[in-house]
């Protein structure tokens, strides 16, 4: 090869070394961190950090600790904290280091359905790679795993974000806006009717709730609202930290709500969105997650809930795509409480990484009839309900009861026409007198057509209901059937 060839085959390499470069640059710089409140202390439990094309960058963690809860009722476990952190990314995959506080073997990334390997890395250090945004992940460590009758002790949950869409002008008048830092609203404020958006900026910290009874209002961003401040059922937060009354046509995306004083998030209108939420520090019961109105759609979210997780109470509904931990109260997916008429909800792609009815109970042999995965409770004197579908739920750890759908004995009516297709438990103790149940009542309660199809519990399809530890009443039940197919599933 002649000089001038070579001359011209090296400058070619410099080029596409620095063209490479620049890419390397630009993929890196597909990381978006956000800013920390000033005044807030960052967890003393984690420190998180992401790297991305070999840049590195340092999280500002979170945390909330059950303390003070434990003050306001017995039933809450002191000494217990949730850490959480969060940031958004697109183009290559991200790696998560974790230093936790002591020392370990072993570490696990759930949901387990993401496929995310946790490994040790060195003294008190993990690691991870996130290779796709949209993520809500808990980082667990053996030395804490939760076995028994304790909980997990110091929680660990890391989000990966699609960046946010557009954010608007904090002049815009129509916008309510607050940006990085914290914002003591000491109270649950109103809404004014002419604001179509509440945004809440990375880096905002409220102290406070919100209702907005007036329907049609965008409230997002990468912020947090929390109730801290406020005693359980306190009066001047009302039922819920962000609470749309009975307004339609809201969408609330991207905001974290933490220690709510009551429910975390309600909207009882019709066509109303929750996307990308992120639900954390319930330490009290009644620490309800979502309930939403007729055609509401809950994606992409997080929830750890002391009290129903997600109430299916309207019709129409549609919740996929979530990770979901059960504390010790309530059921995971709940109707119930008040006349039942309910038409069409579906239920899909579900991970429930942690069922906790058992913590601190020893031996598990009796708990709340509100506690199940699938559950109706409460003093409800008339079901109109039908056409369920659950689909591609799993359930990860023990779980003592997955399914409790037992009228209260003074109702009437039928729950119909529900399908639990493709349904995974990792392990279910058979601890009598605890049974997955179902019966209606004598005075004319009943439940019909129910459909178990290829429902696993410890990897081993349930092909009858005993091999399910199932106890079904013949008096008030009809043509619930349970069947194992392969390949596709339709209807």
């Amino acid at each position: 090869m002649c000089r001038r060839a070579i001359r011209q085959v090296m400058m070619d390499a410099r080029i596409l070394s620095v063209l490479l470069s620049t890419l390397l640059q630009y993929v890196s710089s597909n990381v978006i961190v956000y800013p920390s409140p000033q005044g807030i202390h960052p967890s003393d439990k984690f420190d998180v950090s992401i790297s991305q094309s070999g840049h590195q960058h340092q999280l500002f963690v979170y945390i909330s600790k059950s303390d003070q809860r434990s003050k306001q009722t017995s039933r809450t476990q002191p000494g217990r904290s949730m850490s959480w952190t969060s940031f958004a990314f697109t183009g290559a995959a991200v790696t998560v280091e974790v230093h936790a506080p002591k020392d370990f073997n072993n570490c696990l990334v759930k949901p387990s359905s993401y496929g995310y390997k946790c490994r040790r890395t060195g003294i008190k250090t993990a690691a991870f790679t996130v290779s796709h945004n949209t993520r809500m992940m808990s980082v667990e460590f053996d030395y804490d795993y939760g076995f028994g009758v304790s909980d997990i002790v110091d929680k660990l949950f890391v989000f990966a974000d699609p960046p946010e869409g557009s954010v608007p002008s904090p002049h815009d008048r129509n916008v309510l806006y607050y940006g990085p830092g914290i914002h003591d609203l000491h109270k649950e404020i109103v809404v004014d009717k002419d604001i179509r958006e509440v945004y809440i900026a990375p880096g905002a910290y409220i102290r406070g709730g919100f209702q907005l009874p007036h329907g049609r209002v965008k409230f997002h961003g990468r912020g947090i609202v929390s109730n801290e401040n406020f005693v359980r059922h306190d009066d001047s937060i009302g039922q819920s930290a962000i609470d749309f009354k009975g307004s339609s046509n809201n969408v609330f995306d991207g905001v974290t709500i933490a220690d709510p004083s009551t429910f975390f998030y309600l909207s009882n209108g019709d066509d109303n969105v929750v996307r990308n939420a992120r639900l954390v520090a319930a330490w009290m019961g009644n620490s309800d997650g979502i309930g939403i109105g007729d055609r509401g759609l809950v994606e992409d979210s997080f929830i750890i809930a002391d009290d129903a997780n997600i109430k299916m109470h309207k019709s129409h509904m549609t919740v996929r795509r979530c990770v979901l931990w059960q504390m010790q109260n309530g059921g995971v997916f709940q109707t119930g409480w008040t006349t039942a008429y309910v038409r069409n909800v579906s239920i899909s792609n579900m991970d429930v990484i942690h069922v906790d009815y058992c913590k601190f109970k020893d031996p598990c042999t009796h708990f709340s009839s509100n506690d199940a995965v699938l559950d109706t409770f409460g003093n409800t004197r008339h079901f109109d309900i039908s056409d369920m579908r659950f689909e591609d739920i799993r359930v990860e750890g023990s779980c003592p009861r997955v399914v409790h759908f037992v009228m209260n004995p003074a109702a009437k009516g039928t729950i119909s026409n529900l399908k639990v297709i493709n349904m995974s438990v990792e392990s279910q103790p058979t601890n009598d007198p605890l049974h997955n149940e179902i019966a209606g009542t004598s005075i004319g309660g009943r439940i019909t057509n129910w459909q178990f199809v290829n429902f696993k519990v410890g990897g081993h399809c349930i092909s009858n209901p005993d091999q399910g530890d199932f106890r079904i009443d013949p008096h008030t039940t009809k043509d619930i059937t349970f069947s194992c197919h392969s390949g596709s599933i339709i209807g």
